[in-house]
């Protein structure tokens, strides 16, 4: 090219006591001068953007890692709050199954002296009795953190007292039921017993024994009581029966017999009707 053949004198006149210096400098390196000047520049440019964007950048990432953090940081105290929850839900849980056995055990130790009321006697398949058992309200002591061979511990340990007690009170039933029909049998035995004052009155004319007798006056045994009251009143049986007798003879008047089994008889005499 004709222009890159082309030459500039570029003239330095320093100060008026020295000599002016030339220079001869072609169109050709000058453009390449410029060329690298401009170059320069534009990196200088694009460099400084870059730098600019990728602190942008970095201060996005800053902010999404303080915000993760964050959230991270709440995970993990909703975590620790919720395991600190749960820890405390099976403490519960184990104290309520201790608070269960108890209840067992009491309930069982009403059952045997329900038998004894009645006169049944005990099977030997009774519910352990819980010994030392701590009352409710304690407080004091050292506080020391659980591990986690506490915690899984425990919850053995709760999974196996609730086992237990789901088998006592399968057994629990089973007595409850033995009992039930067993005190149904003592009960109808009893109402079998003469128990129940026959009248309405509470006046007795003449005891059973030996007495003189109202219409002989001579000395004899009375078999039985005389109760007074007015013709017409209520006469009750003692206890549960079938009539065996019903009858009148000069002796005992209008009567009955009545039979309460087991060799029990009782009899009402000198009835109206």
């Amino acid at each position: 090219m004709k222009w890159s053949r082309k030459s500039y004198t570029v003239v330095l006149i320093p100060d008026a006591n020295r000599a002016v210096r030339r220079f001869n400098v072609s169109a050709a390196i000058l453009f390449s001068l410029s060329l690298l000047f401009v170059l320069a520049v534009a990196v200088a440019a694009l460099s400084s953007y870059l730098f600019l964007k990728n602190a942008r950048q970095v201060d996005d990432l800053k902010q999404s890692l303080s915000a993760a953090s964050q959230q991270y940081e709440a995970i993990i105290s909703n975590k620790d709050n919720s395991i600190e929850s749960l820890q405390t839900q099976v403490a519960g849980l184990s104290e309520q199954a201790d608070s269960i056995r108890k209840g067992l055990n009491e309930v069982k130790q009403l059952e045997s002296q329900v038998k004894q009321m009645v006169g049944i006697s005990s099977g030997d398949n009774a519910v352990e009795a819980i010994d030392g058992m701590p009352a409710d309200g304690g407080v004091g002591g050292e506080e020391i953190e659980l591990t986690d061979q506490n915690m899984n511990e425990l919850v053995s340990d709760t999974w196996a007292d609730y086992g237990m007690i789901g088998k006592q009170i399968e057994e629990l039933k089973t007595e409850l039921q033995s009992t039930k029909q067993a005190v149904l049998k003592e009960q109808e035995a009893l109402r079998a017993v003469p128990t129940l004052w026959p009248t309405d009155s509470r006046r007795l004319t003449s005891l059973f024994g030996v007495r003189t007798d109202p219409f002989s006056k001579k000395a004899r045994f009375h078999a039985g009581i005389d109760i007074g009251g007015q013709v017409g009143d209520p006469i009750y049986a003692a206890a549960d029966g079938a009539v065996t007798l019903s009858e009148e003879s000069s002796a005992e008047g209008l009567n009955i017999a009545i039979d309460h089994t087991n060799g029990i008889q009782t009899r009402y005499m000198h009835l109206s009707e």
